[in-house]
């Protein structure tokens, strides 16, 4: 006979060998069929318990708390269509190689393809995203299944983490009844002694080991690097622990004499080093933006460390160089997509960085010619566009994220939204050595979906005081994105650049084809949102901002107090469009005379 308790017993066992294998947040979202396992996890006291009403909100607030900590999260909600709101924020883990536990409540097999409310098939619902797919089946008392079922909790967390991490599926099915059973038969005791007895089993330690670069590789880079007289250090997207590369790349800029371009994604822009003004070339991104200056530019070899940059412009260089001698060292995957690299050394990056200092000479190498040159050029970039900015009467795009980076303390989490405020920042936002200054992103699949949910999660994980930028078409879409920022207990400050549109596309060719207005609102999909009204609905303080001035006082109050604060930075409908060209004349009437790099 079923013993009484065996759903609680079993959703007990999950929980804390979850919590064994170092599970440690729990993001739900409600519903009926979870109930065993939401019962559970209150119960254990093991997990930080999370409630998020909205699905696809839980899923990126569960990726915001991994991504800034490392560690995996987990989101658990009900069955049926539930599950299928979590596919962006996989999709965005599995990109982005976040680690995600997704637990899934199910239904018995016997409801299945019968017409029983609430059911899908949830097998394998994430495709090839999940890097594990694990339905528990039924629950069952044999000492073997309790045993398996701790061996698999342990696995999947293992799996969020490596070799490669990224989300793992686990599909939890459950009969009736799902509320909490205290057993007081023999057999539910007897259930009761022998999970105890699993419990005390240790969990098997599981550590992946770090990817050692092969040093046929290094050595060829460094074969590479040692006869250049024109490098380049190119640093994209990365993890926001790649803060503490600064000193390895420092080292490697030194020895080689290549200045950096550290894009803000990369953790580097804004983080404790010991770089040189020579050899920092945070002005790149708006240098290739000048056709004579992309011409000239001819590095002879180019390490690009991390992702592929942002940087559309850096986007157009590499297409029109295929040539070009570059070598690229990540983590993961296969981060070319121009197909034009020389070489990939995909390891450790610390290790990798590491074993080519030391396959460098040891003494300092001084500044390149190339390098020399290039500073002054960056140097009188930085200047034209400060000239642009001081133009500018009315709050721009570019003026609001200058202020948000300068009033950022030191050791803050700077929130970057997809589109134009992850650009703006690297045309407009100087390097900040020293500030220790992180950079959340979503640049796995670089959607703006659960924007303001993800950089949410970063925040409360990290504890870390954080201004998000944001463009307004991505706040509207996750809206709900309010109320899972209610859950944050850090200054949180979501910046809303109100521009009354997708206005990214007026900077894509689509804008030199003719369309008229109503054709091109398809792209642009102006809105007249009431921002102060969305933020009373989640009862959220709010400011609006339409200077300088104003949105600088109205971040040092957000910064002052713990919790969210939303505001409203009003900037002209197409003043990103008009910003840019007026910086790429500027900073080209400021080289023009000057000389090219050699």
């Amino acid at each position: 006979m079923t013993p009484e308790n065996l759903l609680s017993e079993w959703a007990r066992l999950l929980v804390v060998s979850l919590a064994d294998a170092g599970l440690r947040d729990l993001v739900v979202s409600p519903g009926s069929r979870s109930t065993p396992v939401v019962a559970a996890a209150l119960a254990s006291k093991r997990l930080r318990m999370h409630s998020v009403v909205d699905e696809r909100s839980a899923g990126f607030f569960a990726l915001g708390r991994a991504k800034a900590t490392g560690s995996p999260a987990a989101v658990l909600c009900t069955s049926g269509s539930a599950a299928a709101n979590y596919m962006p924020a996989v999709v965005e883990a599995a990109s982005a190689r976040v680690p995600l536990l997704v637990i899934t409540a199910d239904r018995p097999f016997e409801l299945h393809d019968c017409g029983a409310a609430q059911t899908m098939d949830q097998t394998r619902l994430y495709g090839t995203y999940a890097r594990r797919f694990v339905d528990l089946g039924m629950p069952d008392t044999e000492r073997a299944a309790l045993v398996a079922l701790r061996r698999r909790a342990a696995q999947c967390i293992a799996d969020t983490l490596g070799p490669e991490p990224g989300p793992v599926h686990v599909n939890v099915r459950a009969r009736k009844p799902l509320e909490p059973v205290a057993g007081k038969s023999d057999g539910a005791r007897a259930l009761t002694h022998a999970i105890d007895d699993a419990l005390r089993t240790p969990l098997p330690r599981h550590e992946h080991g770090s990817k050692q670069p092969a040093q046929g590789a290094i050595d060829c880079v460094a074969r590479a690097a040692r006869s250049a007289k024109a490098g380049v250090i190119v640093c994209g997207p990365a993890e926001i622990g790649a803060g503490e590369l600064a000193a390895r790349v420092s080292a490697i800029a030194r020895a080689t004499g290549f200045p950096v371009y550290a894009e803000a994604t990369s953790q580097l822009r804004f983080a404790r080093t010991d770089l040189p003004e020579a050899l920092t070339l945070d002005a790149l991104d708006v240098l290739l933006r000048v056709p004579s200056f992309r011409q000239a530019f001819a590095p002879d070899v180019v390490l690009q460390i991390g992702e592929p940059p942002t940087s559309g412009a850096w986007e157009r260089l590499v297409a029109e160089r295929p040539s070009l001698e570059r070598h690229v060292v990540a983590r993961a995957g296969w981060p070319d997509p121009a197909s034009s690299a020389r070489s990939l050394i995909i390891a450790d990056v610390a290790c990798a960085l590491d074993a080519l200092a030391k396959a460098l000479p040891s003494e300092q190498t001084p500044p390149l010619a190339f390098a020399r040159e290039l500073s002054r050029l960056n140097r009188a970039a930085w200047s034209a566009v400060a000239d642009v900015l001081a133009a500018d009467e009315r709050l721009s795009e570019g003026a609001a994220l200058r202020v948000v980076a300068e009033a950022l303390p030191e050791g803050a989490l700077l929130g970057l939204g997809n589109s134009l405020p992850v650009r703006h920042a690297d045309v407009f936002c100087r390097a900040r050595a020293g500030a220790d200054i992180a950079v959340w992103s979503q640049r796995g699949v670089s959607g703006i979906d659960g924007v303001v949910s993800g950089a949410a999660g970063a925040a409360d994980a990290s504890g870390r005081p954080t201004v998000l930028v944001v463009g307004d078409v991505s706040a509207i879409h996750d809206m709900g994105g309010l109320a899972v920022a209610k859950l944050v207990h850090t200054p949180f400050i979501v910046v809303v650049l109100n521009n009354a549109g997708g206005r990214i596309f007026e900077q894509l060719p689509l804008a030199a084809a003719g369309l008229d207005a109503t054709s091109e609102s398809f792209w642009t999909t102006p809105h007249h949102a009431n921002f102060e009204a969305l933020a009373g609905v989640f009862d959220v303080p709010y400011s609006k901002a339409r200077t300088a001035t104003e949105l600088s006082a109205a971040l040092r109050d957000g910064l002052s107090r713990a919790g969210c604060t939303f505001v409203e930075a009003v900037v002209p409908p197409h003043g990103a469009r008009e910003q840019y060209a007026r910086v790429g004349a500027a900073v080209e009437a400021a080289l023009s005379g000057s000389g090219e790099p050699q």
